[in-house]
């Protein structure tokens, strides 16, 4: 991609880099993108950009006001001459708008990958996510595109157009998931061989629906009666609780954080994340996924862009424990069923949220970005 002739010139900011940002930037760079990186010193995957011929601006953005971070911003603008600039996180794009106050700068595209956690009577906000000089907000999920159009507010007072809020999924390959043999992990945690097992990757906050997934192994019929590994640190000690009460907490296994938490989904018989609200685009669930792991999720956020209820997986209605108990029943009952979702969920993730058609959708838009402003 070119304008007059030169290649595009993009300045990236980040705070870390996660391995579908870091392999987008990849992707745009062997196709003739002038890619520069701005992320913290010891993002994982920094080595990995510089061994791909990107250059990568090393500054850490410690807090949303950070002068230190808004001076090195500011020299970079003015030593280069960028085309866009895609931010991916609150805080440098924060310290990006104060950096750049006053200033001539190209169009900035803000990625946001969550629903929620933006006021009206927030500063921060109004210099981050509901600033409506930006060019483009790129959505992770339909929900959250969604979320922001029901901003009756921004739109009464014509502070952005809807058609500049995009939904793009980020992008996967399946090779990043799929595990390289050893021992199974799932017996060193106390679940029997051979027993069915339901897991659950996330925070163990309520908002995930922990609770009613707790709820739910009382009422799951199947001939032998499934565990429970629940992973995650727990945030909210009433699930530690509700695990100690349950009538199957023998059956109930919380980990807490497990370093090993992706490969040990791809030992689950049914991967699941229950959640009550504000899901983005859950990368646990992606991780089973595309592992071939049959996923069972609420209709929460973006969880049933994900998974094709009845195709890939089933999905439930948030906060519905009986509900949850069914499809758990089903698959537990019909293993056939349970395998061709699971091969199916593998298949969507390959098909439908790979790294190639996120290249291509962004790309598109920086096309879209840049006319507008020519």
């Amino acid at each position: 991609m070119t304008i007059k002739g030169n290649p595009l010139r993009i300045l990236f900011i980040l705070d870390t880099t996660d391995r579908g940002e870091r392999n987008m930037i990849i992707g745009m760079n062997r196709q003739g993108v002038d890619t520069t990186v701005v992320c913290r010193p010891d993002a994982p995957g920094r080595v990995e950009l510089e061994a791909a011929g990107i250059n990568v601006v090393p500054i850490h953005f410690r807090t949303k006001l950070d002068s230190a971070a808004r001076k090195a911003l500011r020299q970079l603008l003015s030593q280069n001459n960028f085309d866009l600039v895609h931010v991916f996180s609150k805080k440098p794009l924060i310290n990006w708008t104060l950096a750049t106050l006053g200033r001539k700068t190209p169009p900035v595209v803000a990625y946001r990958g969550i629903i929620g956690n933006m006021s009206y009577w927030d500063p921060f906000s109004w210099l981050s996510f509901l600033n409506p000089n930006l060019a483009r907000w790129v959505c992770v999920c339909e929900a959250i595109r969604q979320y922001f159009l029901n901003k009756k507010f921004l739109l009464a007072f014509s502070l952005f157009k809807p058609e500049r809020v995009v939904t793009i999924h980020k992008g996967h390959r399946l090779e990043w998931y799929q595990q390289q043999g050893g021992e199974p992990l799932l017996p060193t945690v106390g679940v029997p061989a051979g027993a069915p097992v339901i897991g659950c990757i996330a925070r163990m906050k309520k908002r995930k629906g922990i609770l009613e997934l707790i709820r739910s192994m009382e009422s799951i019929s199947a001939d032998k009666p499934p565990h429970l590994v629940l992973i995650g640190r727990v945030l909210d000690e009433e699930i530690r609780t509700a695990c100690e009460a349950s009538p199957c907490k023998d059956r109930i296994h919380l980990l807490g954080f497990h370093p090993d938490a992706a490969r040990m989904a791809g030992e689950f018989d049914i991967l699941t994340l229950p959640s009550l609200r504000r899901e983005g685009l859950p990368r646990a669930v992606i991780e089973g996924m595309a592992q071939g792991i049959v996923p069972v999720v609420s209709d929460s956020g973006g969880n049933p862009e994900l998974v094709e209820d009845g195709i890939s997986g089933l999905v439930v209605p948030a906060g519905d424990a009986e509900a949850l108990a069914k499809a758990f029943s089903q698959l537990l009952n019909d293993p056939v069923q349970a395998q061709k979702m699971g091969g199916e969920a593998k298949n969507r993730i390959r098909d439908h949220f790979n790294v190639e058609r996120t290249i291509e959708q962004t790309l598109a838009l920086y096309s879209d970005v840049l006319k507008e402003r020519a």
